[in-house]
């Protein structure tokens, strides 16, 4: 069987009791509402700004720039991971970007070197090709000595030139290579 009771229950909740914890929910939905979307922006947001603005700064060449400094924390999150992983690829673009910038400039000294070495023969070469048309060398003995002088210092300037090309076969690494196997002993 069943029991039934039927009663009146409009005395145990009055519409005054009714609003006021309709006004306590509201209250405690709304401060959990705030505390929580201040920690989220605080945790979450705040940090994928700085990184944001960090891979803006990177994206416009200044590899100086540096995150914020998060407070330490016991356990680390995705986002402490995130800025490990910045500051990993910010210190190598940098690393890479000075390397660049040194082979630049070895590269730019060695030109300057190579064309300084190029113009010695062949300021030479116009020096005693002039002597030959102006009549210096007005024997058969000095207009040959005068020549070989030219052929030397064209062999000069051809043996610098290869050596330039050898260098830029290297540089790009089309140099082929040739391993042999040798006995160490006999070697020495």
């Amino acid at each position: 069987g069943s029991i039934f009771i039927i009663t009146k229950i409009t005395t145990f909740l009055s519409p005054k009791i009714l609003r006021n914890i309709l006004i306590m929910i509201i209250t405690i939905l709304l401060i959990t509402s705030f505390t929580l979307t201040s920690w989220i922006k605080k945790g979450v947001f705040s940090p994928i700004r700085d990184l944001n603005l960090a891979m803006k700064n990177i994206a416009d060449g200044n590899l100086e720039y540096t995150l914020p400094p998060q407070k330490p924390k016991k356990k680390k999150g995705e986002i402490d991971n995130l800025y490990e992983n910045y500051e990993q690829m910010r210190l190598r673009l940098k690393e890479s970007s000075d390397e660049k910038l040194q082979g630049d400039k070895q590269n730019r000294e060695l030109i300057s070197n190579i064309s300084h070495d190029l113009k010695t023969p062949i300021t030479s070469i116009k020096g005693y090709v002039e002597g030959i048309i102006d009549g210096v060398a007005d024997t058969p003995e000095k207009v040959n000595k005068y020549v070989r002088t030219i052929y030397n210092k064209a062999n000069d300037m051809d043996r610098l030139i290869n050596e330039l090309t050898i260098y830029s076969n290297i540089d790009a690494n089309r140099i082929p290579y040739h391993f042999h196997k040798i006995n160490i002993s006999d070697y020495f």
